[in-house]
């Protein structure tokens, strides 16, 4: 017993987190009209405690495939931002960002009384989260709280020995918020292990000095608020992962296992809402229906684009002749009521609204490397500028494939011992990521990662 409790102390000392880095007092304006512009800010999250203390009994519920060894998936998170930053004119850590928008007092207590009604926490676990300084209230709600950390309590529960669980999927960005053109949707987690995460999110873009500046104009979709409120008491879901921008005018939602039609309904109203204000907005949604189960849970797992005329794809949902293809339904958001249409596949839908996309396969053309490499997230590739992009170094064959389409692939640790290497100079690149720990957690680079803002096309 007195090792465990010195080695959880010893942990604790660790979990301290470093004084908030205002790294700009400048608002950030949301613009996110591609998905292959240079990128400008990007939220990430370095995986922190929350992934250190998951024992194998909590990995089902909190929707790991396997605990991991947060030393080592720290390193590799840290490489993979520093390979953003080569592009990026900022890569901000969504902790540091909640961390800020909670020093006001009273913007603190109010986060603390909202996740009281969502998650149901006791009275005294609050009384102890409003009393803590906002660093260790947001390290708290993050990382989780354990029992032995409070006086009274030395037993281990019998699931989770946690007053407060541990959050470790705030690692995937992507999922619990979106930037939609220039405007952003609050979005609503299928499942129980991430129902905190979008009222974080929340909290950051209604709060933060940079981005406060925000109203209730430019927010799309929001199941969270109304929730919290008790106007309704089943929200449907809809995660980021699904959500892809692919122009000023286009863009395409998965119906998947983890975003519901109804969501997507939703979207699609409030966005042809806003069009009938500025006829500048999104003229389509495409929605693309996708198989519910887990190898396929976002679109994004399946789909990414990879510059102005090219895409990534687990090719048996996008191939003409495959049992597997994915059917879409097109909305029309130009007119007065929604106006709906089918497609046999995306590609073909996309070229009816002008986007005309070469697949390149994830697994190159060998059906077992296909499915393996999709696992892996071999077609979740992320897009720092137009034709550069970072995919995991362990898909090979995704690697050769996207080598044939005249990528020339470079690994992470290539790009950063050489500051002169211009990754904006005109030619496509593939940077491969170190992630032996990351892609074990069931994600990938475009996973890890939330645009606020890309520069205009």
């Amino acid at each position: 017993m007195q090792m465990g409790q010195g080695f959880r102390g010893n942990l604790r000392g660790f979990w301290t987190p470093e004084a908030p880095r205002m790294h700009s007092i400048q608002p950030i304006q949301l613009s996110v009209f591609s998905e292959t512009a240079r990128l400008r800010q990007v939220v990430v999250h370095n995986p922190g405690p929350e992934v250190d203390l998951m024992v194998p009994g909590m990995m089902e519920k909190l929707l790991f495939d396997d605990i991991l060894y947060g030393d080592l998936a720290r390193q590799e998170h840290a490489q993979f931002r520093q390979v953003l930053a080569r592009v990026a004119d900022e890569v901000l850590d969504i902790q540091d960002l909640f961390v800020e928008a909670l020093q006001d007092e009273g913007v603190k207590l109010a986060f603390v009384e909202d996740l009281r009604r969502l998650v149901g926490l006791p009275d005294d676990t609050c009384n102890l989260l409003r009393d803590m300084a906002p660093a260790d209230t947001a390290r708290s709600v993050i990382g989780g709280l354990p029992w032995d950390d409070m006086p009274g309590h030395t037993h281990w529960e019998e699931e989770f020995d946690y007053r407060v669980r541990p959050i470790p999927n705030l690692l995937f960005m992507r999922d619990p918020a979106s930037v939609i053109g220039d405007g952003y949707s609050v979005n609503s987690m299928a499942t129980w292990a991430r129902e905190r995460e979008p009222l974080i999110l929340s909290y950051v873009f209604r709060h933060h000095p940079r981005l406060r500046h925000h109203t209730e104009h430019d927010k799309w979709f929001d199941q969270v608020t109304p929730l919290i409120r008790g106007e309704i008491k089943a929200p449907v879901s809809m995660e980021g992962g699904d959500i892809l921008v692919l122009s000023h005018k286009v863009l395409v939602v998965g119906c998947s296992e983890r975003t519901q039609t109804d969501a997507i309904q939703l979207l699609a109203e409030n966005l042809r809402a806003h069009r009938a204000e500025d006829d500048s907005s999104f003229d389509h949604l495409l929605m693309v229906l996708m198989p519910k189960k887990r190898s396929a849970m976002h679109l994004d797992t399946i789909f990414t684009r990879t510059s102005e005329n090219e895409c990534l794809v687990y090719p048996p949902y996008f191939l003409e002749g495959s049992r597997e293809l994915l059917n879409v339904t097109s909305i029309d958001l130009r007119h007065p009521e929604l106006r709906m249409s089918t497609h046999p596949s995306l590609l073909k839908a996309l070229k009816v609204v002008g986007i005309d996309l070469q697949p390149i396969f994830c697994g190159g053309n060998d059906s077992i490397l296909q499915q393996r490499e999709q696992w892996t997230d071999g077609a979740n590739a992320f897009c720092l500028a137009p034709g550069v992009i970072t995919s995991y170094g362990r898909n090979l064959a995704t690697a050769e494939a996207l080598d044939r389409a005249g990528y020339r692939a470079l690994t992470a640790r290539e790009v950063l011992a050489d500051p002169a290497l211009d990754l904006l100079d005109g030619k496509k690149y593939l940077v491969q990521i170190e992630a032996s720990e990351l892609s074990r957690a069931r994600g990938g680079p475009r996973c890890m990662t939330m645009p606020l803002a890309r520069e205009a096309g």
